[in-house]
């Protein structure tokens, strides 16, 4: 008896939602209430890395505007942890997962979600070899930047800076992110690409800072010490980029002046850098692919399915000058643009397209 009671009040609603002209299925969003209790989980490769602290802020953000809980599980930058929390991350009992497929754990990480029937969201690093919503059902989309295209125009910038040598040779040193990641192999990519294109640039080491801040010091410090005639630094994350410009200054040099450097992530304290004239160029807002995974999840777990169209997300990125410095500061006060995550979600608000987080000038 209730199953009949229920289809008739149902039935009730969407005649009178055709009496009064309105869609039967936007009636049904626009009374739906979102699944309570609902526990997401989002496992990032380090949360001493500005950038990912920055992302998993972002996607508090969400969860809080949104309502549901966000369980973050840190690996420390250590490769050897991403198992272990996998495993505890589903152990938990999260309803799905958001995932940074470092160290070649995504296939893993798609395939024991799979077996505990959890869906998974891949950020920042794509799975060379698995398309979302392929052979995994439960493997439903993909969001992260376009680093070979950072990464050759940072190349471009730097390329076009560095000043010539006696020689009519530009010297530049590359300082790579993490091995085997997709990040740091297309964002190199992007550099080789531009390389291509020039005829006079000399690339004297490539040396590995693992996109963490002390260990591209280090990095920094002994290419330096062996190739004194460099005159430009392309640096694979903000961090690097820190940790470049120290090594510098504590050789007595001047990065902007003896150094040309450039960078990727727009953390604050690259963006104060482009400001000072210590960093030439810099690209990103690619942090926010936390938040849109967290709307993308959300509306999921609520019964939205994502369209085959929006299963791989490529952000575009922003490119921050010296020149550029006061309308960044005016449209992002303190490096963060106002979104409303109600807004991008489909279940608060029926017409929502695709939630795209992306920084644009205004002008």
């Amino acid at each position: 008896m209730k199953r009949v009671i229920v289809f008739g009040l149902v039935f009730a609603m969407l005649i009178s939602s055709f009496a009064v002209g309105v869609h039967p299925t936007i009636v049904s969003a626009m009374q739906m209430e979102p699944k309570k209790d609902l526990k997401i989980g989002m496992i990032v490769p380090t949360l001493g890395a500005q950038f990912w602290a920055n992302s998993v802020d972002f996607a508090k953000k969400g969860a809080e505007e949104l309502g549901f809980e966000l369980v973050v599980f840190n690996a420390d930058n250590k490769a050897d942890q991403i198992n272990k929390l996998l495993e505890d991350a589903i152990a938990s009992g999260i309803d799905g997962l958001i995932f940074v497929p470092y160290w070649s754990a995504g296939r893993k990480a798609v395939m024991d979600c799979e077996a505990a029937g959890i869906p998974i969201i891949t950020i920042d690093c794509f799975i060379e070899d698995i398309e979302p919503q392929d052979a995994f059902a439960n493997y439903i989309a993909f969001i992260g930047p376009n680093d070979e295209d950072a990464g050759y125009r940072m190349a471009k910038a730097l390329f076009e800076a560095t000043p010539v040598s006696d020689d009519g040779k530009k010297y530049v040193g590359v300082i790579q992110g993490t091995p085997g990641t997709t990040v740091a192999i297309n964002r190199e990519k992007g550099f080789d690409k531009a390389l291509a294109e020039e005829t006079n640039v000399v690339v004297v080491g490539r040396v590995n800072g693992n996109f963490v801040r002390d260990e591209s010091q280090s990095a920094m410090e002994d290419l330096y010490q062996a190739h004194p005639e460099l005159k430009g630094v392309w640096a694979a994350n903000g961090g690097t980029a820190t940790g470049v410009m120290t090594a510098l200054k504590n050789a007595g040099k001047k990065p902007g002046e003896d150094v040309i450097v450039v960078a990727m992530d727009l953390n604050p304290e690259n963006v104060d850098a482009v400001e000072n004239g210590e960093l030439l160029f810099d690209i990103g807002g690619h942090w926010l692919q936390g938040g849109f995974a967290a709307v993308m999840m959300f509306d999921y777990l609520n019964g939205f399915p994502i369209p085959a169209d929006e299963k791989n997300t490529v952000l575009n990125l922003l490119p921050l000058t010296q020149d550029k410095v006061d309308q960044f500061k005016s449209d992002f006060p303190g490096g963060i643009p106002a979104f409303d995550f109600k807004e991008s979600s489909k279940v608060y608000n029926p017409d929502a397209s695709q939630a795209a987080f992306e920084m644009k000038y205004s002008k």
